[in-house]
This record gives structure tokens, sequence and C-alpha cells, in this order.
């Protein structure tokens, strides 16, 4: 008698079935959801326009329409009344007005859409093979700078509109611990730097990044009038036997660290670890799935994970909270603090030597 199979988790078999098809249709649903809302069938609705009209309110052919509108009520975005009359739902109107989940939307279709075709390729060889659509590069990060602008611009957008939204909460940490000389390690355009220079008038900065985030971070500094304050310098951050600048009170690391596979995070640490004075701390900001306060968020970092699998890189992704510690302990730190809930998903963990 063969041996009984262990009972899987989950629901029944009819409502995972039910599961198992919205999931083989959602490429659709997602489509069908930019398209409500790029051709204005979303915000026609919410200003209470009859279905009758749409068509022509639209400019779009009524089949058109029909089509559209059914897709959508399968998703939830819209609702339809026994009478006919049709209306945006709460889930539809989120989706067309809130400025984050356009964000996420715009940097899915393009930056993310065509390369996740490649996913399993790159899952077989641990490289970006999906970013093969767009250049020749080993990582995206090398082809930042030469991307088309209608990929650049959702690529920017999508990192900063993360980054930006704990800025105010880690400047107020930094305040707190007063470095006057903080290395930015991966400074990407000097956002970060620029708002640390802001608000700390004693504080220097040194970035490290590829040359061409560096070239773009120097022109942003010295626009913001902080030529003086400031240092950047473009290396291989992966040269790992390169020892980054000494003395530092403070090595930044934000949203850097998810760039690269777990040797590489420990030869990073081991590396801002030698570069810190007497006193110094290493501070690394991340998203982490398992420090999420919302499930939505949690599942939507682990889902995002494989766009560093299928373009960015090949082999990281947005990890755990509990990898960043133990990445640390093997880089020769311990954790001091982490904090938790800033900004939209942000994590602030900081570390010192042991």
């Amino acid at each position: 008698m063969s041996p009984r199979r262990p009972r899987l988790s989950g629901p029944s078999l009819g409502a995972a079935r039910s599961a198992a098809y919205r999931l083989a249709v959602m490429p659709f649903a997602f489509q069908a959801a930019r398209s409500a809302r790029d051709l204005g069938l979303l915000a026609a609705l919410r200003e209470g326009i009859p279905r009758a009209a749409l068509a022509p309110h639209l400019g779009i052919p009524d089949t058109s329409v029909g089509t559209l509108l059914d897709a959508c009520l399968a998703i939830e975005l819209v609702a339809e009344d026994p009478s006919g009359v049709w209306s945006l739902t709460t889930i539809g109107a989120v989706w067309l007005t809130d400025p984050a989940i356009s964000i996420e939307a715009e940097f899915t279709h393009a930056v993310c859409w065509h390369g996740l075709a490649d996913l399993p390729e790159s899952l077989r060889t641990g490289r970006p093979v999906g970013l093969n659509r767009f250049g020749p590069w080993s990582t995206i990060y090398e082809g930042l700078a030469h991307l088309p602008e209608d990929v650049r611009r959702p690529w920017f957008a999508y990192d900063h509109g993360h980054s930006d939204s704990a800025f105010g909460a880690c400047i107020a940490e930094l305040r707190q611990a007063a470095p006057q000389r903080i290395l930015d390690v991966g400074g990407n355009t000097g956002r970060f730097s620029v708002a640390v220079l802001s608000a700390l008038p004693t504080t220097r900065i040194t970035i490290l990044d590829h040359p061409g985030q560096v070239a773009e971070a120097r022109r942003n500094l010295d626009a913001a009038g902080f030529a003086e304050r400031s240092t950047t310098t473009g290396i291989d951050l992966l040269d790992h036997e390169r020892a980054f600048p000494a003395g530092q009170d403070a090595v930044w690391m934000s949203q850097f660290l998810d760039c690269f596979g777990p040797a590489d995070i420990i030869a990073l640490l081991r590396r801002a670890r030698l570069a810190l004075a007497p006193g110094g701390q290493v501070w690394v900001l991340e998203c982490c799935p398992d420090r999420q306060s919302e499930p939505a968020a949690a599942d939507s970092l682990r889902l995002a994970s494989l766009y560093f699998t299928a373009l960015a890189n090949g082999v990281s992704r947005f990890y755990r909270g509990t990898d960043f510690v133990a990445f640390a302990e093997a880089a020769g730190l311990r954790l001091a603090s982490v904090q938790d809930g800033l900004g939209t998903a942000h994590s602030l963990f900081r570390f010192t030597p042991v």
C-alpha cells in the first residue's frame, strides 16, 4: 500500500480551482485595469456618465466599452446594478486616484512586463535574462543611464516613490546621531544626500555608485548648492578588493543591498564596517516582507522580488529582515536597533561593529 499523501494547506478543491483560474487570467486583469484608467472609462463612471453615452464620450467603439466594462466587473473595479446602471467601486476609485498605485502599475508595465516572460530562464541560470530586452548589461544598474526614457522614468519613479517616503524619519534618526561624515553607498542620483545636507548643515557626504549614476548625482548636488560639502566617486561596487573611503561616522545604504546576492551583501557590509571611524555605525534602509504590518504589503514585496530575478541582477530580492541581521553578523556587525513602518514599507536597521 502506498503511503497516504499529506493533506495540502489551503481552501477546498472547488475554491482552489476558482483561485487557480483567476490566476491564469491575471495578466488580462492587469491590462484591463490599465486600459480602463488610461482610456478614461473609470473617470467617466466617477463623473456619473451613463452607459449609453460612454462610447462617444471616450471616443472608442461601443463594443470596446462593453468588453472593458465586463472585464472590470470581473476584477471589481466597477459594479452594475439590476437596472443596468454602472458605477465605480472603492477598488476602482483607488486604482484611478492613488498615485502610489499608479507608480507601481507603471513600473510593472514599462519596466517588468516583457522581461518577466523570461523568468523561468532567469530562475534556471541566476542571470537577469529579461534585461536583454533593454540592453547588453549584466545588471540593470549598469544600464540605468542608458535606458529609454519611457522605461527610465517609471524605474526612478518606483525607486524614489518608495525611498522618498522614508526620508523624513531617517533624517530625524541621523540628526540624533549627528554624524559629521556620511558615506552614501549606492547613492544613485543624490536625492537622499541632498536632503541630508539640507537638514544637517555641518555634515559632509561622499556618494559611491556606478559612474553614470554619480555623474547625475554630481549635477544634482551642485545645483542644490552642496558642491563644497559633497564628493562623488564612480566605482565598481562589486570590486571587493577596493576599500571604501575610511573615517566615516555613518555608512548609509538605502534600498541598496537588495540589489545584490548574499555573498556580495556580506562583502559590502564588511567593507562598510572597515570604513567606520571609532563610534561609527552602518545604517541599512530596506523593505522587508517579514516586517510588514499589512499582509498586502508583504505579498507585494514577495512578488516584486521577481523583478530582481528577471531584470535587475538575477540573484537578489526584497530580503527578510532576519536575512539582513544574519548578513551583518557574518560581516562583523551586530544589530543595535531596528525601526519599522517608515514611509511606505521600510525598516531602518542600525548596525555597530562587534
